[in-house]
């Protein structure tokens, strides 16, 4: 079963004290091939920012173990 955004954000909170996007958790899932296709809000403009690699892997980790 697939965690929810709110569990991966629980989760990274707790390995490393801070709190993430959820546009960050989301670059990690699309990028683990986890996602079914473009956001139906997804918009033309600027888009969301990277996801700095100091959350990727802890992100990564809580998508994959959770």
């Amino acid at each position: 079963m697939m965690p929810t955004y709110k569990e991966i954000q629980e989760c990274v909170r707790r390995r490393t004290g801070r709190t993430v996007r959820t546009c960050w958790i989301a670059e990690v899932k699309r990028e683990l091939g986890m996602t079914r296709g473009p956001a139906p809000n997804r918009g033309q403009g600027a888009g969301a920012p990277p996801c700095p690699t100091r959350f990727r892997e802890a992100i990564r980790y809580c998508v994959l173990n959770s």
